[in-house]
């Protein structure tokens, strides 16, 4: 293990640690950092960097122990480096920029005195070692590629970085908005936060941006053919380390800014325009139509062989990485998002069952799914729910991103199912580069339709939507060959009309009572939305009509409100069996969430509609009304209490129970998708 530590500890010399465990760490290095090397203000994304190296004492087993910016070595760095009581056979290096041989001692000896032993020296100023930037902390390197990784295609994925000083003024962004709609360019903006934040509140937010620090370097070059930078100067060595990773990945490297440091240094790079009105002409007569000969040139230059990795390694004395294990058998690991409901674990696993068995699936699952994916015959490998127990809000999702990083690996197969993109799926995927699958459900309300939702869609290969069986209920949230609609993903099986006898005969029989009339409401757990007042109201309802069973459905792990269980004809049930009680049921009282809405009328169920109404739902008053506009169940919003009653009283004294089932059965619903997004999915994954 190689334990990195800073000789401050300060913002400047962590961003420097991340990047040079990267960077080590990409060369098959097993790398650690201690947590004294933690400044007091660390951002949400340096958590997550940081979060696959951070080690406790305990665990620390280090035979290379390399201290950057070991010119100014701090107190603090030195009672680290005492605490870690270094064995005789533990290497130790001091890495910096020492501009005399006094320095040179002078670190030599505070290294000396905490640890008992004499560090050996890399001094990062000299001619075989040329800096990128004054005042780099620790030395940055590159794997050399023997080809240029850049995607073939007519389509060039560019990356312009742009300061946000000179995106204010307007004409930077216009700039930009003609390089999106060229039909050669894949682009997307590299700025920090307040760049993106510029963006997203100009008449240009469709623009695809990633934040300076929303990926590593190593991660973001992979999104990319192109690099071009505009500005007084490269800034800083997060950007640095960019530039040299997209060189060394034989990818072009355009330094457009004014100072032109990269281009004058002798690096293999393109001296381009520094306005950026001119980027387009310039990509047009020189870049695009040559960008894989000058990605081969890159690769050739005698500058960039001086940042070999491989060198690197050498001048420290580090050991060959251990050779990697004996690959296992490719898995598709499914990802439903959490929830109480269970929607997207049961979308995932009707998907999953539809694969080929020679397919190994896996799901990534929160607690509340568990149990209903093992029912089913998956195993699972548990996640981390949100809780406000939790310091950060992002506590739990900085644990999955280490559970996946653990059981994924390149040449897996992986599918999301969720609405927002979490941080631990993105970083995955941009890590990995494995085939990514995003099954996304549509009918989003105005408020969810923003450039935000959609702006990592750029992580997956493939995005699958399920469609909504009536057509105006369908929408394209975005555009491209990697977009497929399939039919409703819905779970089918018909009872039978002896099937049916036979469950209502059961449920007599295990409830103690005569049958006549059998009711099921499901509206949720009050999670996305409170409806203990309807189901109430239905249990008032219910109770004056004798043989009359009523069963409130929850699902397992739901929260169900203590009154509900003070009736003599309605009863609390947890069970993930709900359709099959819906095709016994006289009359069904559902929300519309995506799932049982379907199920409710693939199956030929009779059913009121109450939507729900949370600001994360889909909007389940649109997807009721287009129902009820078909009279093929009805709809009752969540204040209609009397109508409730009405209709109610409609579907089981008078005909419209009949009416419904009648309608249901000519109507032509679209054909269910679940095979063909398996068949995309085992596609995807084999490509």
């Amino acid at each position: 293990m190689i334990l990195l530590c800073s000789g401050q500890v300060s913002a400047k010399q962590f961003d420097a640690l991340l990047l040079f465990a990267a960077q080590l760490e990409g060369r098959g290095h097993p790398v650690a950092i201690h947590p004294a090397a933690l400044p007091e203000d660390v951002l949400q994304q340096q958590k997550y960097e940081i979060a696959p190296w951070l080690t406790d004492d305990e665990d620390i087993d280090a035979d290379t122990v390399l201290v950057i910016g070991s010119e100014a070595i701090s107190d603090d760095c030195q009672h680290l480096l005492r605490t870690l009581e270094c064995g005789a056979e533990t290497r130790i290096w001091a890495l910096g920029h020492f501009r005399t041989y006094q320095e040179e001692i002078s670190a030599r000896t505070k290294i000396a005195y905490a640890t008992g032993q004499e560090p050996e020296v890399l001094n990062l100023i000299g001619p075989q070692r040329p800096l990128l930037l004054d005042g780099q902390a620790a030395p940055l390197s590159t794997p050399l590629r023997a080809e240029p990784d850049q995607r073939d295609g007519a389509v060039t994925r560019l990356l312009v970085f742009v300061p946000a000083e000179e995106l204010e003024p307007g004409e930077a962004l216009s700039r930009l908005a003609e390089l999106n709609y060229s039909p050669k360019i894949d682009l997307h903006v590299l700025t920090n936060a307040r760049g993106k934040g510029i963006i997203r509140r100009s008449s240009h937010a469709e623009l695809s941006v990633i934040g300076y620090v929303e990926l590593p370097p190593a991660q973001i070059i992979n999104y990319v053919d192109v690099v071009a930078f505009f500005g007084p100067n490269v800034p800083g060595e997060r950007m640095a380390a960019l530039a040299l990773l997209a060189a060394g990945a034989g990818k072009v490297v355009i330094d457009c800014t004014t100072a032109a440091s990269f281009a004058t240094s002798g690096a293999p790079v393109l001296k381009g325009p520094s306005h950026l009105a001119s980027l387009l002409g310039y990509l047009s007569d020189v870049v695009l139509d040559q960008r894989l000969e000058i990605g081969r040139r890159t690769l050739k230059s005698p500058w960039l062989a001086q940042f070999d990795g491989a060198a690197l390694d050498r001048d420290l004395k580090l050991a060959p990485p251990k050779p990697a294990a004996v690959p296992q058998a490719p898995q598709t690991l499914f990802f439903p998002t959490n929830g109480n409901g269970l929607g997207h674990a049961q979308r995932c696993a009707l998907i999953a069952e539809a694969m080929s068995d020679a397919v190994t699936r896996r799901f990534a699952a929160f607690p509340s799914c568990i149990d209903l994916l093992e029912r089913r015959g998956f195993g699972c490998v548990p996640m981390i729910s949100r809780s406000t127990e939790h310091e950060d809000d992002f506590a739990a999702d900085l644990v999955n991103y280490l559970r996946l990083r653990n059981v994924l690996k390149r040449g897996d197969g992986f599918v999301f199912d969720g609405g927002y993109v979490f941080d631990s799926v993105y970083r995955t995927i941009s890590d990995l580069q494995i085939p990514a699958v995003w099954i996304r459900r549509g009918l989003w309300q105005a408020g969810q339709i923003n450039p935000t939702a959609l702006e990592r869609e750029r992580a997956f290969s493939r995005v699958i939507v399920p469609q909504e069986c009536f057509p105006e209920l369908n929408t394209d949230y975005s555009t491209g060959a990697h977009i497929s609609n399939v039919g409703p993903i819905v779970r089918e099986g018909r009872l039978t009309s002896d099937e049916v006898a036979g469950l209502r005969e059961r449920l007599g029989r295990h409830f103690d009572r005569s049958v006549k009339t059998l009711v099921l409401t499901m509206l949720g757990g009050g999670v996305a939305s409170e409806r203990t007042a309807q189901a109430q109201r239905l249990c008032s309802l219910l109770e004056r009509r004798p043989d009359c069973l009523h069963l409130i459905v929850a699902w397992p792990n739901a929260m169900v409100a203590d009154g509900l269980f003070g009736w003599q004809n309605s009863h609390v049930v947890r069970t993930a069996h709900t359709l099959d009680l819906c095709q016994a049921a006289d009359l069904t009282v559902s929300a519309v969430g995506y799932n049982s809405f379907h199920e409710i009328l693939y199956a030929g169920v009779p059913a009121i509609f109450i939507p729900q109404s949370a600001p994360f739902l889909d909007d389940q008053e649109r997807r009721a009304r287009a129902a009820a506009d078909r009279h093929l169940a009805a709809l009752v919003l969540d204040e209609e209490l009397l109508m409730l009653e009405r209709e109610v009283s409609a579907f089981l004294d008078g005909s419209k129970a009949d009416e419904v089932r009648a309608a249901l059965r000519e109507a032509n619903l679209q054909t269910p998708g679940n095979r063909d997004a398996a068949e995309l999915i085992e596609n995807e994954v084999a490509a």
